[in-house]
């Protein structure tokens, strides 16, 4: 019986040591698991978006003789090719859909210039007389095509082209006669686009772009004016515009 007793004092004392010893072991460490790491969203340039933009012009111009009071003068050209210069700003509006990295995209843009220059007129013409061309604004309505990486796309443009286009032509003695009219013609480029700024509402991008524009040709001062001893003959002018342009857009999320 003692001996009972004494196996089961034993006993007892190496439990109460075995969780002591227990309550004194550090707590086993947590396993969590991996957290996913965040990956930033994809820029989609799918949307519409208003703009403004602004930069520099310039071309050449050509007057040809259309009538004349001189048949023998008909054809011939009344100035030499000359430069026209000049600064545009305006405003834009277009729409983007992309489809993978492809955008496709259609805009319109409005722009007022001082785009002018001007030339003395050769012979058999007048000498002293000046002859000069002018452009008070132009329209633009294109087709855009571009590629996209994220936040960057490059783009090829095409499509229509307006322009108000005046003729002002001054004899040596200080008569002037002028004519204007809106001329159409096409316009091709390549541009580059950047979405600097995102928010939920929308983004802020930059876009520097190239365009070139052709006029033709169009009559102007029809028919021949005269003027006491002046002659003003009809003419053909050529018109071309070379056109490098900064812009920033908004363009408006939740599409």
């Amino acid at each position: 019986m003692n001996k009972i007793w004494l196996v089961s004092a034993a006993l007892v004392t190496a439990l109460a040591r075995g969780s002591a010893f227990a309550a004194d072991l550090p707590p086993a460490p947590q396993v969590y698991a991996p957290r996913a790491a965040l990956v930033p969203p994809i820029y989609s340039w799918t949307g519409c978006y208003l703009g403004i933009e602004g930069g520099g012009t310039w071309g050449r111009s050509q007057q040809i003789a259309g009538t004349s009071p001189v048949p023998a003068n008909v054809g011939l050209p009344i100035t030499d090719p000359f430069n026209v210069n000049g600064a545009v700003f305006g405003g834009t509006v277009g729409c983007n859909y992309q489809f993978g990295s492809v955008v496709f995209g259609v805009e319109n843009d409005f722009s007022w210039t001082n785009k002018s220059g001007s030339s003395p007129d050769i012979p058999p013409f007048a000498a002293g007389a000046v002859s000069s061309t002018k452009e008070d604004w132009l329209d633009t309505a294109r087709g855009r095509v571009g590629f996209a990486w994220d936040r960057f796309m490059v783009y090829g443009t095409g499509g229509a082209a307006f322009a108000d286009v005046g003729v002002n032509v001054c004899s040596v003695a200080a008569i002037c006669v002028s004519d204007s009219q809106m001329r159409t013609g096409w316009t091709a480029g390549v541009g580059g686009e950047w979405a600097a700024w995102t928010s939920p509402g929308g983004s802020l991008t930059l876009k520097l772009e190239y365009l070139h524009a052709d006029f033709g040709t169009g009559l102007f001062i029809n028919p021949s004016v005269r003027i006491g001893a002046a002659t003003f003959n009809s003419r053909n002018v050529s018109l071309t515009d070379d056109i490098v342009r900064g812009g920033v857009n908004w363009k408006f999320n939740g599409w």
